[in-house]
């Protein structure tokens, strides 16, 4: 990223656009630096994760997450399925970041609710979303496109901050028959950036084979979701990543940049092939995610 000491000079911005994108296009992730953000921020976050899972089940159970909290909240131990394998994800997760009014029909729901027992992860979250907006400006820089190309996307965006603990033998207490803390995925978002305490995740490289991610309060690492695969036709490649088999507490935060509810996302004309073919189909960011996820959580 561009010094945020200094105002960045067009020359700057340039080439961390194209940092960003040879990054985007040939492996799909990258590690952040001079981003900004206040170390002690995200170690508060870390402390103020690691004590909402300590506290006992009957307190969590009051921020559970579902349709009806558009995903915000708890989600207990095994909650989520796993795509991967016939068990479920050995973690317990909670999500805060933003809510929608559609559709018209749709009980509103109470985000303060959601986000009161995380004051200082609010506070990183609104954070994470002003880098994600520079990041989004950088990448329409890289593309060749004007800085605000992705502007109409993220009218009223629905960013995410997830907050996942991950304990040892969680996996086998779940009966998994695999050993991982999370199963392999690629995010249904644009892009994640991801901190974590302790060493777990893990990327898969254009090789084949999986690198693990460093681990610390000062290293942010991102990579690429779904959203900008689609878009760009596969010029920027989408990660699959997962978590392996957890032999020390720890804690993962993860933003995941989003565009507007109900937002279809496609390929865009001049990404597409000479004769106009595209390798994805329509997605839609509303409904279709919401199916999605659904599915996923018992």
């Amino acid at each position: 990223m561009p010094d945020p000491g200094a105002a960045p000079t067009d020359d700057a911005v340039r080439q961390a656009a194209q940092s960003l994108d040879t990054a985007c296009s040939e492996t799909g992730y990258f590690e952040l630096t001079n981003h900004g953000i206040d170390l002690g921020l995200i170690r508060r976050t870390l402390e103020e994760t690691a004590a909402f899972f300590r506290r006992p089940a009957e307190d969590k159970a009051r921020y559970t997450a579902g349709v009806e909290t558009q995903f915000l909240g708890y989600r207990r131990l095994g909650a989520e399925k796993s795509l991967f394998h016939g068990g479920a994800e050995a973690c317990e997760q909670y999500r805060i970041g933003r809510s929608h009014d559609r559709p018209a029909a749709a009980t509103a729901i109470d985000t303060a609710h959601f986000h009161a027992p995380f004051a200082d992860s609010s506070m990183l979250f609104a954070r994470l979303e002003r880098l994600g907006d520079q990041l989004m400006t950088l990448a329409a820089i890289g593309l060749g496109n004007a800085e605000d190309r992705f502007a109409p996307f993220f009218e009223s965006p629905m960013h995410r901050l997830g907050l996942n603990y991950y304990a040892p033998g969680s996996s086998a207490e779940l009966g998994n028959s695999m050993p991982y803390g999370m199963s392999p995925h690629i995010d249904r978002a644009v892009f994640t950036i991801v901190i974590q305490d302790e060493p777990g995740l893990e990327l898969l490289s254009p090789n084949g084979a999986w690198q693990s991610v460093p681990a610390g309060p000062d290293v942010l690492v991102g990579f690429m979701g779904d959203y900008l695969q689609r878009w760009t036709n596969g010029r920027y490649r989408a990660v699959q990543h997962r978590v392996g088999e957890i032999r020390r507490d720890r804690i993962s935060i993860q933003y995941k940049h989003k565009p507007s509810y109900a937002v279809v996302v496609e390929p865009l004309a001049r990404f597409l092939a000479a004769d106009g073919a595209p390798r994805y189909d329509p997605f839609d960011t509303g409904t279709q995610y919401e199916r999605l996820l659904s599915t996923l959580l018992s």
